[in-house]
């Protein structure tokens, strides 16, 4: 009787251009008959192919020994999402990158499930740097009464020496950090703080190495969407705020769908959305929005109905629900509108002129109510907003811009007090 070997390679790579990527993971599916089989597996990457050997009949399968407990796994964002008896094979994933194993034997049938149970280990801890994200998983049916499982094969970028030196400067870089948050700070505060550390201290940059975990961020100061959302997890994480990383697509100023990363927070009691990426003024500028700007706050702690306008989750999990609105930076900085009031609006311009401030922010309510406003504003009223900045301040010329936000129902002026 000849043996019959179905091979099928998937491979699940893609470059984006905001940055997130999710690795390769080349599948192998190995379907033995009869007594005995010639088994093989693809693995692409790049042009590198590798040959896997069928497990000889009767062998013991060397399951990685998960010493993994649960109160670490419990809390966790995608360890919540799967079956019981995956969770098993997830701790042996996870037990196994932490030791960097070059072969994971896991109980899994199914090696595109273990693809992404690979997937969901590194998703739910951001500590993990020295593996890219990459891994071959190669599925062995049963035979003659053994055990099906799958075998996943990681690609670690850092060796345990190496991997060490570097974990050591994470750490270091995560305690200066941390150090300057106020013991007594409350969870927003904390949430906040750490918004403004990763924007204010990190370069968008397509080009950085590292850029898929905190390595990249936190050391190198230089990362994309992957590694801030990583490594705003990681801090949060370390000051005991709930935060998981999560996936999907965000539109661009250009009506551009990109895959994207940002994270969900739980502040007390109630679930936030924190896109850090889109925070920081220089993802703004490489999006063309022009001149500099100073950091946007639409993306901490916001809720479902904001992030929506712009972002879209991944299908297939149970998000918690955000609806709150309390902690609406605009809302809780007196930058929030829900009525049309001219008087109002050149109030703030003229407060905001006095106190020297560098911007005039409105957010609205809504799009109709945006769309009344603006008119109003930009027509009207930041004119006047420049004279008086002038008569203030003696200035002769008076230079000053603003920058609309419809998908954000956001208008902001900016003043220059230098002739």
């Amino acid at each position: 009787m000849i043996s019959l070997v179905d091979l099928m390679a998937e491979v699940m790579m893609r470059r984006r251009r905001r940055g997130f990527r999710r690795g390769l993971l080349a599948v192998l599916f190995c379907f033995l008959f009869g007594a005995a089989c010639v088994a093989g597996g693809l693995w692409m990457s790049g042009r590198e192919t590798k040959e896997s050997a069928a497990r000889p009949r009767g062998s013991a399968v060397p399951y990685q020994e998960a010493e993994i407990e649960e109160e670490t796994v419990a809390g966790r964002f995608y360890y919540q999402q799967i079956q019981e008896q995956e969770q098993t094979a997830y701790k042996e994933i996870l037990q196994g990158v932490r030791e960097n194993a070059e072969k994971i034997y896991i109980h899994q049938e199914d090696a595109q499930r273990a693809n992404e149970l690979f997937q969901f280990v590194l998703d739910d801890f951001p500590e993990i740097f020295w593996c890219d994200g990459n891994a071959t998983s190669t599925a062995y049916p049963s035979v003659l009464g053994t055990d099906a499982y799958v075998v996943v094969e990681p690609r670690y970028t850092y060796k345990e020496e190496e991997k060490a030196a570097k974990q050591t400067q994470v750490e270091e870089a995560a305690a200066a950090c941390l150090s300057s948050v106020d013991a007594e700070a409350s969870e927003y505060e904390k949430i906040k703080f750490v918004y403004e550390y990763i924007i204010d201290t990190v370069d968008y940059d397509l080009e950085a190495p590292d850029n898929q975990n905190i390595l990249s961020a936190l050391v190198n100061r230089r990362s994309v969407c992957a590694g801030y959302a990583r490594s705003t997890q990681y801090l949060l994480q370390r000051l005991g705020i709930y935060c998981a990383y999560v996936t999907g697509t965000a539109t661009d100023v250009g009506g551009t769908a990109e895959e994207h990363a940002w994270n969900l927070v739980r502040c007390d009691g109630q679930y936030y959305y924190v896109d850090t990426t889109w925070g920081d003024p220089i993802f703004q500028q490489e999006e063309g929005a022009g001149a500099e700007r100073a950091k946007t706050y639409d993306y901490l702690c916001c809720s479902q109905r904001e992030i929506e306008k712009t972002h879209t989750l991944t299908a297939g999990f149970q998000y918690p629900e955000c609806l709150s609105e309390d902690l609406n930076y605009y809302r809780m900085n007196g930058m929030y509108y829900d009525a049309f009031d001219e008087n109002v609006f050149l109030s703030a311009i003229y407060r905001s002129v006095e106190q020297g401030s560098a911007s005039t922010i409105f957010k609205f309510a809504d799009e109709a109510l945006f769309m009344q406003s603006k008119e109003a504003i930009i027509g009207d009223l930041v004119k006047r907003g420049a004279q008086y900045l002038g008569s203030l301040y003696g200035l002769q010329e008076i230079q000053y811009s603003y920058e609309e936000s419809p998908a954000l129902n956001k208008i902001t002026l900016y003043w220059s007090y230098e002739e």
